[in-house]
């Protein structure tokens, strides 16, 4: 029995991989790859789920050839273009091509919860199939319990080293997606990154049928050769999408968490997003939007519990006619605005509000001191706010500007260079 049972912790641990595997991809279709929902009637020994899931739609596998026939009933063959790359080498081949996949995810469609049972030296356990490689392995070792013939009980926790196996987060429900209803997942990895083609740092290629429906528009498709599938941070791999990304300090210090570079929305923001806190292939995204206070939703992804503060907007600045943005925001302009009063060690630069309107042209002004000291040439200027350190200065005035301005000449005395005053924004 001892050398029966120091195979237990990898073999099982292999069986329970896959079986992770097999209930957390999302969107992929089983049986006869043209099938559409509704043509087959299903298996009446499960009951039908009252949604789709990780395999499709509910199917009978009676409908397919039998397989795995020491189990009798206990998995049908799926065609080999049914099954993902990354899957094919977790399943038993059938001899007239395609893989073997236990009939209880067939006619759920994946929407299955292992039946509980105890297993070795009375520990919790679940039943999963003997047509499993890896647990028709360790078959003589594992009880049969309350499970069906063709299933053995694998323990929740391995006896040889007291580490969960993950058998028992092995479900999908129609309420609450993967695992079993704790998040963030704990366990084993539902499926390892390293097994699948990088694409970004912390990100590999996932083929399009394991990603959600809901999420594919929101990740980046991979390149040739890897097409058809969709570059997916390894978090999201590893966990079937139920974690919580880290806190982190975003903007000016507001509430963010810790988001992949690897996502489009992150990376059409690099720029104004600081790394903080988080991993190097991550940026610390804001959970509100400084500048309108809006949701980004960065912030309840998954099962997060959501910010502990809310929105609370770039600081003012400028006698509150300007707004502290990151420097990176301001662009080009960065190196004409000042600190003023934002706050020190946040990479703060004062944007004076007019700025922020995408159509603000300021208004055209003649100077009066400066026109008088250098001459009528310095006389056409531009009302601009007066917190800018080029304008504020005791040559300019207001010079018919509104409050808070000053008119800042086209020119700069004495050599008549030009000051960008009067540039075209």
């Amino acid at each position: 029995m001892r050398p029966a049972l120091a195979r237990l912790s990898a073999l099982v641990r292999c069986a329970l991989a896959l079986a992770a595997l097999l209930v957390t991809v999302a969107g992929c279709q089983v049986g006869d790859p043209g099938a559409r929902p509704g043509e087959d009637e299903g298996d009446e020994r499960y009951p039908t789920p009252a949604c789709d899931g990780p395999l499709g739609p509910a199917r009978d596998p009676r409908t397919l050839p039998a397989c795995c026939e020491e189990f009798v009933g206990g998995a049908h063959c799926l065609p080999a273009g049914a099954v993902p790359g990354v899957l094919q080498d977790r399943f038993a081949p059938c001899a007239g091509g395609g893989y073997c996949v236990p009939d209880p995810l067939i006619a759920t469609g994946g929407v299955y919860e292992p039946p509980a049972c105890t297993s070795l030296q009375g520990a919790e356990g679940v039943c999963l199939s003997g047509c499993i490689p890896q647990v028709s392995e360790v078959w003589g070792i594992l009880p049969q319990d309350g499970c069906d013939a063709d299933e053995r009980c694998v323990p929740c926790v391995n006896p040889l080293d007291g580490q969960p196996t993950g058998a028992c987060e092995l479900r999908y429900t129609c309420e609450g997606g993967f695992g079993s209803g704790t998040c963030p997942h704990t366990g084993p990895d539902l499926i390892d990154p390293t097994t699948l083609p990088a694409c970004q740092p912390g990100a590999h290629c996932l083929p399009v049928m394991l990603v959600p429906e809901d999420l594919r528009d929101r990740l980046a498709d991979c390149p040739a050769p890897d097409a058809g599938s969709k570059c997916v941070p390894d978090d999201f791999i590893r966990t079937g999408g139920n974690h919580v990304p880290a806190t982190c300090a975003s903007v000016a210090g507001a509430e963010g968490r810790c988001l992949s570079r690897a996502l489009p929305e992150v990376q059409a923001q690099a720029a104004l997003l600081p790394q903080a806190t988080c991993d190097a292939d991550e940026l610390c995204v804001p959970c509100f939007n400084p500048l309108d206070g809006a949701d980004t939703g960065a912030c309840t992804l998954a099962c997060d519990p959501g910010p502990t503060e809310g929105p609370t907007g770039l600081p003012a600045c400028c006698s509150g006619r300007g707004t502290c943005v990151p420097r990176s925001a301001a662009g080009d302009d960065a190196e004409r605005l000042g600190v003023d009063v934002c706050p020190e060690g946040g990479d703060l630069v004062c944007a004076p509000n007019v700025f922020l309107d995408p159509g603000y042209q300021p208004a055209t002004c003649e100077t009066g001191l400066v026109q008088s000291l250098f001459g009528s040439r310095y006389a056409e200027g531009r009302c601009l706010p007066d917190c800018l350190p080029d304008v504020d200065s005791f040559l300019l005035g207001r010079d018919g500007c509104d409050v808070g301005m000053k008119c800042a000449p086209c020119l700069t005395p004495p050599f008549g260079q030009p000051s960008g005053a009067c540039d075209p924004r």
